[in-house]
């Protein structure tokens, strides 16, 4: 559960996040969480200012971001240079926490916010880990955040890395600029997304929307690559 809350001392407004699960390994998890975002200081990425824990929940607070997620703004909104606009800062947040160890994992338009002035922030690490926590062991069968927008290696038990977030900003990019994910299921067959994830090659966008600049369809077409050797690395 998220609040608005008051910092007394500071006097600012902030978000507090509260864990109402109770399981150990959850807290433990959500407190892993807290420690991952609270080593990241940058323009494009949502602070943390404090956490802790009771007998009955755990809670992290945060900055407070008034505005709207990335998938609440209308189509007709989104020229292409201002998504390009919003993309650059949206890789930016990521180059910065990949450079510091921390690999989101959860990238989705959802966990992106846009402020009124346009600024993009990546908020909810909730799924991120130190790169040194990471091994086969804890990422195997391990399969979280939301299936459309989570790459290959995810699906076959192997590690995620930087390159695993740029499959995900690759997949949101093409939802922008073709107003659907490239592998989808109209009865919600996941077994069927996650087929198109691992073994279909994508759409090309401007086979979708015929105004996407070539040099964008280009750098989707590589984000997407099934190899994250592939990818930008």
């Amino acid at each position: 559960d998220v609040y608005r809350g008051a910092d007394v001392v500071l006097d600012r407004a902030v978000a507090i996040k509260v864990l109402t699960e109770r399981d150990d390994g959850e807290r433990d998890r959500f407190l892993r969480e807290a420690r991952s975002m609270a080593r990241l200081n940058h323009r494009n990425v949502v602070a943390v200012y404090d956490a802790g824990r009771d007998a009955s929940s755990s809670f992290i607070v945060m900055e407070l971001v008034e505005g709207r997620t990335l998938a609440s703004v209308p189509a007709n909104e989104l020229t292409v240079h201002t998504a390009i606009r919003h993309y650059i800062e949206i890789l930016e947040a990521l180059a910065y926490a990949h450079a510091s160890g921390v690999i989101h994992r959860d990238v989705k338009p959802t966990n992106v916010m846009v402020l009124p002035n346009g600024t993009v922030k990546v908020m909810d690490f909730g799924l991120a880990r130190r790169t040194s926590d990471m091994s086969a062991a804890s990422s195997a069968g391990e399969i979280v955040g939301t299936i459309a927008y989570l790459p290959p290696e995810r699906f076959l038990g192997k590690i995620a890395d930087a390159r695993s977030d740029l499959y995900s900003v690759g997949v949101m990019l093409y939802e922008t600029f073709t107003g659907s994910v490239p592998f989808k299921s109209e009865s919600d067959d996941l077994v069927a997304v996650i087929f198109g994830h691992v073994n279909e090659p994508p759409a090309p966008p401007r086979t979708i929307n015929r105004a996407v600049p070539a040099q964008v369809e280009r750098i989707i077409m590589r984000l997407l690559e099934k190899d994250p050797d592939s990818r930008y690395q």
